[in-house]
């Protein structure tokens, strides 16, 4: 039997595998769901998320045979399906929160493999991605994830491109649950590719329950400030750019603003962490330099609302980022002052339409 950890993978044996969750903390109503994804990494309708209330794909390539049981069939999966995300969530019938840290996912093959990964570094997650299995040239693969959203159902299958109509988070009607239609956002992968910087080497060490210096500690916190959907902001850019390029202006514009408002939250966190990086460093406060929030969100975000004809959001949002631009004679770059130019320019546009 192969133990993994978080974010190791393994190649699998066989085509039909049975995944099994236990929950070691008594969770009763603790449920398994699965995602087919598609090259886009996003679901290809609704009939690919497989769940309660829709027990098998068209394929019949992901079953689910119990509360905590899925079955699949890897040759019944289509070409244009390179892989499965196998989840747990809160069932949304207890009084509390579940908490699944420590509850164990076991994969089994008809060919004998055998396999089994221990949920860590968990806390008020109410939805959790156990494993996915993926092709990875002519194999298939078993990859343990360990990642959740503490917003439950809604924020999993939205991740991969499905939007709940309703609560999905919650059982109504004896059981049913909302209906789901595909969302033109598709969340990008937060751990496709190596890391981007310190802050999410540190991260990263810190899911895997790896220990960390001062220093690291406060890099890890903020950039955990800075996710979105669970992806940090600067991963955002080309679904953003896509979006804008497709022209799901609205899209987009949800997405900036999510995006800039990561952005305050991780200078918040820089702000709240300078008197400890002071103190590790052995200098003054005062000589900690926080970073300004990047001010090219912001220009996207202004001229989305131009196009979208709305000349007031676009001088609250230049507004927004000069409240967190910090001191105008440090700005550095070109974009500072076009964001000034625009919302001048904005500003004589909203005031001739209204003469």
């Amino acid at each position: 039997m192969q133990q993994l950890q978080m974010g190791q993978n393994c190649v699998l044996g066989g085509n039909h595998l049975s995944i099994e969750f236990t929950d070691q903390k008594g969770a009763s109503d603790a449920e398994l769901m699965a995602v087919l994804v598609g090259r886009d990494s996003r679901a290809r309708s609704d009939e690919d998320l497989v769940f309660f209330n829709r027990v098998s794909s068209p394929c019949q390539g992901v079953v689910l045979a119990g509360a905590r049981q899925i079955e699949l069939r890897l040759d019944r999966l289509s070409v244009d399906v390179p892989r499965v995300v196998v989840a747990v969530a809160d069932g949304g019938t207890s009084a509390g929160r579940t908490c699944f840290d420590g509850g164990v996912v076991s994969v089994r093959s008809d060919e004998g493999f055998d396999a089994i990964h221990q949920l860590g570094g968990l806390t008020s997650e109410r939805c959790v991605v156990l494993v996915e299995v993926y092709r990875a040239r002519e194999r298939w693969k078993l990859r343990a994830v360990s990642q959740g959203w503490s917003d439950g159902v809604s924020a999993f299958v939205e991740s991969y491109g499905i939007e709940v109509d309703s609560d999905a988070d919650a059982r109504v009607d004896g059981g049913e649950a909302g209906s789901v239609a595909v969302s033109m956002i598709v969340v990008p992968d937060q751990f496709a590719g190596d890391p981007i910087g310190s802050g999410e080497v540190a991260w990263r060490k810190k899911r895997a329950g790896e220990s960390l210096n001062k220093f690291d500690e406060l890099h890890a916190v903020e950039y955990e400030a800075g996710l979105v959907r669970g992806t940090h902001f600067l991963k955002w850019g080309e679904e953003v750019a896509r979006l804008k390029r497709e022209g799901h202006l609205v899209e987009a514009l949800e997405m900036l603003l999510e995006v800039i408002a990561a952005t305050e939250r991780e200078q918040a966190q820089e702000h709240a962490n300078a008197p400890v990086r002071a103190a590790y460093f052995g200098r003054p406060v005062e000589e900690i330099v926080v970073r300004e929030t990047p001010p090219g969100w912001t220009h996207n975000a202004a001229i989305v609302y131009r196009k979208l004809g709305d000349l007031r959001g676009e001088i609250a949002v230049v507004d927004r980022w000069l409240a967190h631009a910090g001191d105008s004679s440090k700005w550095v770059g070109a974009t500072h002052a076009k964001l000034i130019a625009r919302r001048q320019k904005a500003f004589e546009l909203l005031q001739k339409s209204s003469g």
